[in-house]
């Protein structure tokens, strides 16, 4: 009885923690694309500057439609994509490759 009271005192405060819990998944293949939590709206050159923070390269607006941006930029890893961005929260909702390096398909 008493090994049932401390387990259930141990766990109600969080003293009992499964190992799963404390570690997410490791970084998968697509790590670089991965976004932050999305914060305030963005405008052309803060979508440019955002996508320049996480590895892109030549980026480039290529038109806006109403809340949504369209850019096409070379990734990471040299890919060239056109990547659709939010901007209203700043997220970016899509990415397609069209291309590699400054060729595309």
């Amino acid at each position: 009885m008493f090994a049932l009271v401390v387990l259930g005192a141990l766990s109600a405060s969080g003293g009992l923690r499964a190992h799963a819990q404390t570690l997410g998944p490791p970084p998968g293949p697509f790590a670089p694309y991965d976004a932050p939590a999305a914060g305030g709206g963005v405008d052309d050159a803060a979508a440019a500057r955002m996508l320049a923070a996480r590895g892109f390269t030549n980026v480039q607006v290529v038109r806006r439609r109403g809340p949504t941006l369209i850019l096409e930029a070379n990734g990471p890893r040299g890919e060239r994509v056109q990547v659709v961005v939010d901007s209203a929260s700043g997220a970016i909702n899509g990415m397609k490759v069209i291309g590699f390096g400054d060729k595309r398909y």
